[in-house]
């Protein structure tokens, strides 16, 4: 029975493999977020978003909406908390994006919040006042299509949701320009078709509506027009949902890459500090590998800048012949510079005094280098550093200095 004791005129709304199946990843991925919510502005944002497109979803299950429903006597107050959830939803996407491509106004209420409080408002008074509910509907698109109020209705809730929707898509869009790193890019540009397939959805959405007030479609194009709907907004929702778990992916992906480069620099690092252990910072441990690595590679080049004063000039010329020796490119290889660094710190080991004035370790900050380029130039400068060539150049370079 519905709330005004009434039965329900159909067995209820099918429920899609597919819906079940976008409202599982939905719950998976707010759950997944909900830690970050708590971080910055625009992750707060991004699980709202999340968190409230899942309600909104889970409110459109027949068990879920019956219960509702009688719970609160009401009949179909589920539509509206839907509806309300989804501009929640949309509204919060317009705010990560905001926090992306404009964070000087991310934390300043907007206009777009009193414009949603404003629709949501006009559309509890016309769902409580003006729109017929007699019985409870299993389909209320359906069977208030052609109803004035009911037009008015659905007009403010998919108006809202276009504009929301088609600035998210220009703001993604331009923001995705300036993105630096490649999955990034391609993240915010997911989400930017998925809000673009959004404007499609409440498009057509709209237009059906208005088709039906104007009585130049009928009831035979319902179900047509909702299955065609409910495919765009599928759609949206996943290019949403893939594009914002990308970047996630991405740092991820990142973070195993840091760890791993870390990890191939350590037997470097371990060579040249031990015969200059003041250029190590003695500092805690620090957490995340990206600055682990940060530093380790800052202390390598201030271990060579180091090394660099106990280095002859006819040493260096060697290690460039040696390395041309070996097939190296000097335009594009590290090798001479592996050779003679190799041969320096055995002589430093050894106890041999400095040629000239010992230089400064730099102080470059991490946002100087180009840190990627910088970090594979040391794994590569490590490799010959630890290889046969530059044995046989130390052994070479021992023997001239004893004879």
């Amino acid at each position: 029975m519905t709330p005004s004791g009434t039965p329900f005129e159909t067995p209820g709304r099918e429920v899609k493999h597919l819906e079940i199946a976008i409202l599982a990843m939905l719950w998976a991925v707010t759950l997944w977020r909900a830690p970050s919510a708590v971080r910055t502005v625009k992750q707060r944002a991004l699980w709202t978003a999340f968190a409230a497109l899942t309600l909104s979803m889970t409110l459109r299950l027949p068990g879920v909406m019956r219960t509702l429903d009688d719970g609160a006597g009401v009949n179909n107050l589920s539509t509206l908390i839907k509806h309300c959830l989804g501009m929640i939803a949309a509204g919060a996407v317009v705010d990560f994006v905001v926090a992306i491509a404009r964070p000087e106004t991310g934390r300043r209420l907007r206009a777009r919040h009193y414009a949603a409080l404003t629709a949501m408002t006009a559309m509890t008074v016309l769902f409580a006042f003006f729109v017929p509910r007699p019985h409870e509907m299993t389909d209320f698109f359906e069977e208030t299509a052609g109803n004035g109020w009911a037009t008015v209705y659905y007009l403010l809730f998919v108006v809202y949701l276009g504009i929301a929707m088609a600035t998210a898509t220009w703001l993604f869009w331009g923001s995705a320009r300036h993105a630096s790193a490649l999955w990034l890019r391609t993240g915010v540009r997911l989400m930017g078709i998925g809000t673009a397939v959004g404007v499609l959805y409440t498009l057509m959405r709209a237009g059906y509506i208005a088709s039906r007030l104007a009585g130049l479609t009928d009831a035979t194009s319902d179900i047509a027009v909702d299955n065609v709907t409910d495919a765009l907004k599928y759609l949206a929702i996943a290019f949403i949902l893939i594009g914002s778990s990308i970047p996630a992916f991405g740092v991820a992906w990142r973070t195993v890459q840091d760890g791993r480069h870390y990890r191939q620099l350590q037997p470097l690092w371990q060579d040249l500090t031990k015969v200059t252990p003041d250029i190590v910072l003695k500092t805690g441990l620090l957490r995340s590998p990206r600055l682990r690595l940060y530093r380790r590679v800052i202390e390598i080049r201030d271990a060579a800048l180091t090394l660099d004063a106990y280095t002859a000039g006819e040493v260096r010329e060697r290690a460039h012949a040696a390395a041309l020796q070996a097939g190296f490119d000097p335009a594009t290889s590290p090798a001479a510079e592996a050779l003679w660094m190799r041969a320096t710190r055995e002589g430093k080991a050894r106890g041999v005094l400095p040629v000239r004035g010992t230089q400064e370790p730099a102080a470059v900050g991490i946002d100087e280098l180009d840190f990627t380029t910088e970090v594979h130039r040391l794994i590569q400068l490590a490799r010959i550093y630890h290889s046969a060539v530059a044995d046989d150049f130390l052994t070479a370079t021992s023997q001239e200095a004893t004879a």
